[in-house]
């Protein structure tokens, strides 16, 4: 194939520069007739930016007493039937799921029910058999830890653990191949009892978790006071204490009920079992309420509560409460909530040996 070649007396350089001078002098000629292509001009175009909606909220009156009112005791029917499940505790590491949302909303009645003081204390006398009131149930101890499904006893190790009330065990040993509670290795070694008593024809457990030592088996009679294990700091716990948690209609981290409701108060004490409403009815979930002794004066409350979330934990099944207060002094006491802008203060009395109501519904 033949080869095309420049003359030999042009390089090739002044070819190129002939040819590019050549292009430039057409593309300007051009321009005039609307041919050759103009530079096109860039035009920025600016993203949306969101949009925010400002909604009013109302503001309430203040609101309704309703003075409380102490009740008798309550009589214990016969059997129950078992299962087992566990909770958190008071410095609880790790972060429990929720099971099941309560299926019943709690609704004031006109007659306050009776109390059920079924179960004593789970640690004797020379022990610390106080409830710790940093990490309460239904409540996040200081916003930190996960939502509480029973109370706290702190006591050295080694403290014995006393069963509350008669039954049968249904459990004892660890939690590290079956879950009790959120998950497995959550409450360690553990002890759960079935009472020998049901409520509302329902039955009930009593779980003891974070023992060092069980000392109890399955199947084994007991009654109240017997020794079922020793205080540890076992699965999730950080220090040694007794968890406990009472359940109700089935052995099951989600039917947990508030302890305190259940427990004999301290001589001379009595309990708070409040309901905290919406203008239309509805319970007012995680609301801070601060709780005081009438006459008191300063800016400290005795006690900062907290109205239960509305998932995981439950209103006892007499009460329907969504707030409460344990072992209080008998005599004349005040809460106060703030909500919606609005400052509501409700007066109520504690007797011993009792459970006193208060109601308290919001307005807008």
């Amino acid at each position: 194939m033949p080869s095309y070649r420049l003359p030999p007396d042009y390089p090739r350089q002044v070819w190129f520069v002939a040819a590019m001078a050549l292009a430039l002098a057409t593309m300007v000629a051009l321009i005039p007739l609307g041919v050759a292509p103009r530079p096109r001009k860039q035009v920025a175009t600016l993203a949306p930016s969101a949009t925010r909606t400002l909604t009013a909220t109302s503001t309430p009156e203040p609101g309704v007493r309703v003075e409380p009112s102490p009740s008798s005791s309550a009589t214990a029917t016969t059997q129950p039937t078992p299962t087992a499940t566990p909770t958190s505790t008071p410095t609880a590491t790790g972060t429990p799921t929720a099971t099941r949302t309560p299926t019943e909303t709690p609704t004031p009645t006109e007659t306050p029910p009776s109390d059920h003081y079924w179960l004593e204390r789970p640690i004797s006398p020379e022990g610390h058999d106080w409830v710790a009131p940093f990490y309460p149930y239904a409540s996040r101890g200081d916003g930190t830890y996960p939502i509480h499904h029973g109370v706290e006893f702190v006591n050295p190790m080694g403290t014995p653990i006393l069963a509350t009330a008669p039954g049968t065990v249904i459990v004892a040993g660890d939690d590290l191949r079956q879950a009790y509670g959120a998950r497995t290795d959550f409450y360690g070694r553990l002890v759960i009892t079935e009472l020998d008593h049901t409520f509302q024809g329902k039955p009930l457990y009593v779980l003891y978790g974070h023992l060092s030592e069980v000392l109890v088996d399955v199947g084994q009679r007991v009654k109240t006071g017997d020794v079922l294990g020793l205080v540890g700091m076992t699965g999730v716990a950080e220090g040694p204490h007794l968890h406990m948690e009472v359940r109700y209609g089935e052995n099951d981290y989600g039917a947990t009920v508030n302890p305190e409701l259940w427990v004999r108060p301290h001589e001379g004490h009595g309990t708070l079992a409040g309901l905290l409403l919406s203008a239309d009815g509805q319970p007012v979930a995680e609301a801070k309420i601060m709780l005081y002794q009438a006459g008191a004066t300063g800016g400290k409350p005795f006690r900062e509560l907290s109205s239960y979330p509305n998932r995981e934990v439950n209103s006892d099944p007499a009460w329907q409460e969504n707030f409460f207060a344990g072992d209080l002094k008998a005599g004349q006491w005040r809460v106060e909530v703030y909500k919606n802008a609005r400052l509501y203060t409700e007066t109520f009395t504690i007797e011993a040996g009792a459970t006193s109501r208060l109601v308290i519904r919001l307005k807008q």
